[in-house]
């Protein structure tokens, strides 16, 4: 499942869905907390208390600075990681 036009608001993040079985393509969502969070080169994998979650660093909707913040907060910048988790 994806998010696109997406942010960070504490520990959830709230963005446009699509992919998902539960919620129509486009529909606003505000997730579980964040268990982990992984980046690797421009993908972001977020794995919440009830998903996961793929985010592009191109469609956070936030600043250049919250994003620089974002990735430093990834517990794992691991690209055999990633592999495993899709």
């Amino acid at each position: 499942m994806k998010l696109i036009n997406w942010y960070l608001k504490g520990s959830q993040l709230i963005g446009q869905v699509t992919g998902s079985e539960k919620y129509e393509d486009g529909s606003f969502v505000h997730t579980s907390t964040i268990v982990t969070a992984m980046y690797d080169d421009g993908l972001f994998l977020f794995r919440t208390e009830n998903s996961i979650y793929e985010c592009l660093s191109a469609e956070f909707s936030g600043t250049v600075d919250e994003l620089t913040q974002v990735i430093a907060g990834c517990t794992e910048n691991n690209k055999q990681t990633t592999r495993v988790i899709r």
